[in-house]
């Protein structure tokens, strides 16, 4: 097996951007990738949630990279002039499975998604996928803090 290269990773993810805004099979965030591999024919190892080989840091992921989460939790809250705003994403209870769109230097990502809060249909959603402490140039401090886990993997192809 190898690597999918960029350009093979780009099919993956113009797959799931065609069908932004409609169900994909079942609407199973799982199903989106699954449905993407046969049709791209990358490989599918057996074992379940495991879609190719890990990833071991945050910093090599690249565009087209699976994010396995599990009870994955991101919490943020931005503070100015005295008051503060929080808010609560959650991915994975237990699991949830994420094609990697984007990810800027901030930790904040983009990922082409389905199955989340009870919307079925495939979606863009951006959140942060690590801890960090920003400060803006106007004062405003934004505090971010994950809790679970998530796995990364690169999808593999036949030689």
């Amino acid at each position: 097996m190898r690597d999918v290269t960029e350009q093979e990773a780009q099919r993956l993810i113009a797959f799931a951007t065609e069908r932004l805004g409609r169900q994909e099979g079942n609407g199973q965030c799982w199903t989106l990738v699954n449905n993407a591999f046969e049709n791209l024919d990358f490989h599918k190892p057996s074992a379940i949630y495991n879609w190719g080989r890990e990833v071991e840091q945050l910093a090599n992921a690249r565009p087209g990279d699976v994010f396995q989460f599990s009870r994955f939790e991101v919490t943020v809250r931005v503070e100015n002039d005295g008051g503060y705003e929080e808010r609560t994403e959650s991915r994975g209870a237990p699991r949830h499975t994420a094609i990697l769109e984007s990810i800027d230097e901030n930790g904040i990502a983009t990922f082409l998604e389905c199955n989340v809060y009870e919307n079925f249909n495939v979606q863009r959603n951006r959140f942060y996928v690590r801890t960090a402490d920003l400060e803006s140039g106007e004062g405003e401090r934004t505090t971010v803090r994950v809790s679970g886990r998530f796995t990364i993997y690169r999808p593999q192809k036949s030689e």
